[in-house]
């Protein structure tokens, strides 16, 4: 594309308000301290102030008068290679975890504009590979869900087999397609998000469903919202067509917050199905004594890490932890946690992407601070970037953590 082409996105996607954001900026850094990137690299690309200046300069320079006739003087900033490639590395080299937006004086939400960078830099052909070929991936699967069913099927059944010798119950199900379901579980894909909530969901009796879907939509990462509708689409369609209640987000927390914040506003309309994080159901059957728990099944220490999706873009912070004092017999908070919690450094698609491996353990430095701090045996998080990427600080710091999911600590929990 042109550079004209490329600029008029940020004409087309950024908002009032986002325009509004960039101009009222006042460069006095709130932000850029608060950023776990820039905390540990000190590197002006980090600083989220940084970032919205780049926009606003290239906004200058194809929608502004002054940036028309005297882009050097108005420091108007034109989409040339150089610029392009230093625009890029600004809007992936973030996670995206609004900790920025929390502490800014005037209320600017950074991620919003960043996200629109990022489709500019997608659009000129400088995004991460890796991200790309899975988001195209995530499309053509969506598409033709159909093509893969068969398999799907023959695998969930094998699971169910596994499912009830785990559980010791012939009766235990892996429902597919069941229009007596009253919620559906879209989980990530693989079995280990289904069989702990697959335990779960059968110890208390639930009329449920799984999807043949994945929750992950990695063009959500791009700022490709036309694509990740796409994929958002096909979610609800499924779950239409079932005619459940409620919609169940596995452990994911972009997923969550897609279905849960952004669908609404994306499709512009009233969903007929409740969206929630298995984070509520389970924290449902807690307070409900649907399942019968014994957590010193789950010995030591456990900490955990409040995932930026799900808390502070999700507003999902008290259920986790009213699981957790119900399934391990220990239970220590990091400090600060929930929507002052240090981001881990994994989000954003940036676990996804190898060539970001040396700078995310670099500027995760302050999350393996937080959990040393704790002296924990176990980490849990309610997001699966955060997990890959907690893993990977635990083997580069050499922490001597068991990283788990918290459906995985509560299937462990329940008896029979």
């Amino acid at each position: 594309m042109q550079p004209k082409e490329l600029a008029s996105i940020l004409e087309q996607k950024l908002t009032r308000p986002s325009i509004y954001h960039l101009d009222v900026c006042t460069r006095c850094n709130a932000c850029t301290e608060r950023c776990h990137m820039y905390a540990e690299t000190k590197d002006p690309i980090h600083s989220p102030a940084y970032k919205l200046a780049l926009l606003r300069r290239v906004h200058k320079r194809y929608y502004t008068m002054a940036g028309k006739i005297a882009p050097k003087l108005f420091k108007a900033m034109e989409l040339n290679e150089d610029n392009l490639k230093e625009i890029s590395s600004a809007m992936f080299e973030c996670t995206g975890c609004r900790r920025c937006t929390t502490h800014c004086p005037l209320g600017i939400d950074p991620p919003w504009p960043v996200s629109t960078g990022r489709f500019l830099s997608f659009k000129a052909d400088k995004s991460p590979e890796m991200l790309s070929m899975l988001s195209n991936m995530a499309i053509e699967k969506a598409k033709n869900i159909s093509e893969y069913s068969d398999l799907y099927l023959q695998q969930i059944k094998e699971l169910e087999v596994q499912l009830q010798k785990e559980t010791q119950d012939p009766n235990a199900k892996i429902p597919v397609k069941n229009k007596d379901a009253e919620l559906v579980y879209i989980p990530i894909a693989g079995a280990h998000t289904i069989m702990p909530a697959a335990k779960i969901f059968n110890a208390a009796s639930e009329k449920w469903s799984l999807s043949q879907f994945d929750s992950t939509n990695y063009n959500y990462f791009l700022g490709n919202v036309e694509a990740a509708k796409e994929v958002t689409g096909e979610l609800i369609k499924e779950a239409e067509d079932l005619g459940v209640k409620t919609v169940v987000m596995s452990e994911c927390g972009h997923g969550f917050r897609i279905m849960r914040h952004l669908a609404t506003k994306w499709f512009n309309r009233t969903l007929p199905f409740e969206v929630k994080s298995i984070a509520e159901i389970m924290a449902k059957y807690i307070q409900e004594n649907a399942v019968k728990l014994d957590p010193s099944r789950n010995p030591g220490t456990v900490t955990y890490h409040d995932p930026c999706q799900l808390g502070r873009n999700g507003g999902i912070y008290e259920e986790p932890r009213i699981i957790l004092n119900q399934v391990v017999t220990e239970f220590r908070d990091l400090t600060p946690n929930r929507e002052y919690n240090w981001c881990c450094g994994g989000g954003g698609g940036l676990v996804a992407i190898p060539e970001f491996k040396e700078l995310r353990m670099k500027t995760g430095m302050k999350k393996v601070e937080q959990i040393r701090e704790t002296k924990a045996n176990t980490i849990t998080s309610m997001c699966e970037n955060c997990r890959l990427q907690l893993i990977d600080l635990n083997d580069h710091y050499k922490l001597g953590l068991e990283i788990t999911s918290l459906s995985d600590l509560m299937a462990n929990a329940i008896i029979r």
